[in-house]
């Protein structure tokens, strides 16, 4: 890489966008801001996330579009859906994090999934207000800009609930016999992302073949949210201004990106 983390830049007559990638959780001694971001960054009067998380309607649709879609409502249970060897790999990750797995048999597996992992992370000092979008908001909010979002908090859970469950469990399964480590890859594409290194962050984290996704999990978390995000970035370029896109980091590298979705189209898209 470069030695600072990506950023790219699509712009018209009278709109430039500019594009960064993020991790949603960090290491809060971590420092990622350069001067070529602050520049971007202060010049431009729009931010634009995934999601919102932080109005009071976002908190509401956390519990009623996520919380609510990752939670069995039809009286099955975690552990009932699980075969004996993969309760028992499930259930000692759960355990090694002081979970007992009896206190997620509520969560259909991909929620069990994200619930495991997060919880490792915070524990080897991970923390979500030290991730890129968190420390974003605040500067936005102290600068006034406009924030914007390319989705929904309906449409990121859609995106896992709608995954088969042979798919689901598998994602839990690979999430628990890969926890040990989990902190040690997440430094590592943490270090590539500070180094702009794109290739890098394709292979750990948005390819096919490196993401321990199945197919199916792959497109639908990654490949197609990309093909929705393009056309509302095209549309950006019809209004006047300057907007900031931070997104998560695997969004933009990889041969699925937008990036490449968008040079695809025929858009001069400077950056690597």
């Amino acid at each position: 890489g470069e030695g600072s983390p990506a950023l790219w830049t699509l712009s018209d007559d009278d709109t430039t966008i500019h594009i960064f990638g993020t991790v949603h959780i960090l290491r809060p001694e971590l420092n990622w801001q350069t001067p070529a971001f602050e520049a971007a960054f202060e010049a431009s009067d729009t931010l634009v996330f995934e999601v919102d998380l932080r109005s009071e309607e976002a908190q509401r649709s956390i519990m009623t579009d996520f919380m609510t879609r990752g939670m069995y409502d039809d009286g099955r249970t975690l552990t009932a859906v699980l075969d004996d060897e993969k309760e028992a790999v499930i259930s000692a990750a759960f355990d090694s994090v002081n979970m007992p797995i009896s206190a997620m048999n509520a969560f259909e597996p991909w929620m069990a999934s994200i619930n495991l992992s997060t919880m490792k992370m915070t524990s080897e000092g991970f923390d979500p207000e030290a991730g890129v979008e968190s420390v974003l908001t605040e500067a936005a909010l102290a600068r006034g800009m406009t924030l914007g979002y390319l989705e929904k908090i309906s449409d990121q859970a859609d995106a896992f609930d709608n995954l088969s469950e042979e798919t689901q469990i598998r994602m839990l399964y690979e999430a628990a016999l890969m926890l040990d480590d989990s902190s040690k890859i997440l430094d590592v594409l943490v270090d590539e992302w500070a180094d702009g290194d794109i290739a890098g962050i394709g292979v750990l984290a948005a390819s096919p073949d490196g993401t321990g996704f199945p197919d199916e999990a792959y497109d639908a978390v990654l490949t197609n949210r990309n093909k929705k995000w393009v056309p509302q970035i095209e549309a950006m370029l019809d209004e006047p201004g300057t907007v900031f896109i931070a997104a998560g980091a695997g969004h933009f590298a990889g041969p699925d990106s937008v990036i490449t979705m968008l040079r695809d189209k025929g858009y001069e898209v400077k950056g690597p």
